[in-house]
């Protein structure tokens, strides 16, 4: 077998596969033999028939068995020959068959990226300290008492004033029209509210919308307009004056629990304020030992991927950039994202799909490579773990899971899902650590 290799680009790469009489007289001898010993040939009893005769009757079905069974056979010994890391094979075509029975075809292959793989044993990653402050536990525990907290109405009289928490009823117009009606892409809110809570901060709502609100008082009424700020996403809305007719309804004041024992019973029953304190560190520790795990796998990819260039298949790219567009459509659909804005902004959208596609398809190709050097692979019961951990978030049995899994042709995805992470956990255990002091900031 003769075999001719080029490389394309795109990780696309041909096999010019020449196969030598003897080996192609021997499958197709072997082939019509079977026609031979079943085919009936009126004036021969069966098995009888002669080889030639057989041969002129079934030549075209003859011709197609026996390229089923060369074609792909050659295939993987071509791509073993070769040592050819391969992803699939895209197609077999320009099979010609001569008359000495000496065989040429070519086969097109989509192949593993070529790049050499950087030193991954021992990178320093910088990592946050895991240590838990007081101020943080502070902090933490402020949270709670926030979350805790009732407003009530102011007691004195007066009029609102900035930091209060305000509920107003409120119309807006832009040249006598709600605003939605003039730009529908804005959205209802813009154009009217009744039972509206506000905290009065000089950002709240549009630059400028509290600051007309202050020394209002209860049941008092103002009208005042609004410019449109230049960064608001809606197209031309940007410079546009809004009038806002707005009536005070209440002022709140927030009132938050006292820090003492009867607080921490009302965070976990029965429990003392110190002792809530020490869950508190706990709850934190944990929290942070699991984010400095997940920044230092995240630096290590970061490295590795800074120092890999390399092309990658156009069709795993444009698959990946299909996977993580639809994602971002469905998160920002769940945020309230209009579709015209994201119509607007498809371009970026996509641009960003396309980033983040490549270097995800690019990271695993690492990762890949680096089990095969360190033969790790992922074994039946973390394999069994995972599926039992989908079931559990899809709600499914996991015999149901594994048919619609096999169904879809995406075992392969949760194996190799199980495999890089397995990889990832082998640099993190080989990396050095240089630890960054707690209140410091994170490097990019």
């Amino acid at each position: 077998m003769n075999v001719v290799v080029e490389n394309l680009p795109n990780c696309i790469t041909t096999l010019r596969i020449e196969l030598e009489a003897d080996k192609v007289n021997k499958v197709w001898d072997a082939v019509t033999g079977d026609y031979t010993k079943y085919a009936k040939i009126p004036g021969y009893r069966a098995g009888k028939a002669p080889k030639a005769v057989i041969e002129k009757k079934f030549k075209k079905e003859i011709r197609e068995e026996l390229e089923k069974k060369l074609l792909s056979e050659s295939c993987r010994e071509a791509i073993s020959e070769k040592k050819i890391r391969v992803l699939s094979l895209a197609q077999i075509d320009e099979v010609e068959l001569a008359e000495d029975k000496t065989m040429k075809f070519t086969a097109t292959l989509v192949t593993h990226p070529d790049f050499e793989l950087p030193p991954y044993k021992g990178l320093v990653v910088p990592m946050k300290s895991t240590e838990v402050t007081e101020a943080e536990i502070d902090e933490s525990l402020e949270n709670l008492r926030d979350q805790a907290a009732d407003f009530e109405d102011i007691k004195e009289d007066r009029g609102a004033q900035m930091d209060d928490f305000v509920v107003v009823d409120y119309r807006g117009t832009i040249d006598g029209k709600p605003v939605h009606e003039v730009f529908p892409k804005s959205g209802k809110p813009l154009s009217g509210n009744d039972d509206f809570w506000i905290r009065m901060t000089p950002e709240a709502f549009f630059p400028g919308y509290s600051a007309a609100l202050v020394d209002a008082k209860p049941g008092e009424t103002r009208t005042f307009d609004i410019e449109v700020p230049a960064d608001f996403p809606v197209e031309g809305m940007s410079g546009q004056k809004i009038q806002y007719v707005v009536t005070m309804k209440g002022i709140k004041t927030k009132v938050l629990p006292a820090l003492d024992d009867a607080f921490a019973a009302t965070v976990a029953v029965g429990k003392t304020l110190t002792e809530v304190r020490e869950m508190a560190r706990e709850e934190l520790g944990r929290q942070k030992v699991a984010d400095a795990e997940a920044s230092k796998r995240n630096a290590i990819m970061a490295q590795l991927l800074s120092q890999v260039e390399c092309e990658l298949p156009v069709d795993m790219v444009r698959t990946q950039t299909r996977r993580i567009l639809a994602d971002i459509v469905r998160e920002n659909q769940s945020r309230g994202v209009a579709d015209e804005v994201l119509k607007e902004n498809e371009q970026q959208i996509l641009g960003t799909a396309a980033q983040n596609a490549r270097e995800q398809l690019k990271g695993t190709f690492i990762l890949l490579r680096i089990a095969e050097i360190e033969g790790i692979k992922p074994t039946q019961q973390e394999f069994n773990i995972r599926i039992a951990q989908l079931a559990q978030r899809y709600e499914m049995k996991p015999a149901k899971l594994l048919k619609e899994l096999e169904k879809r042709n995406a075992l392969d995805q949760i194996t190799e899902e199980i495999l890089t992470a397995k990889v990832l956990e082998f640099l993190a255990s080989t990396a050095s650590v240089t630890t960054i002091p707690a209140g410091a900031p994170q490097p990019a």
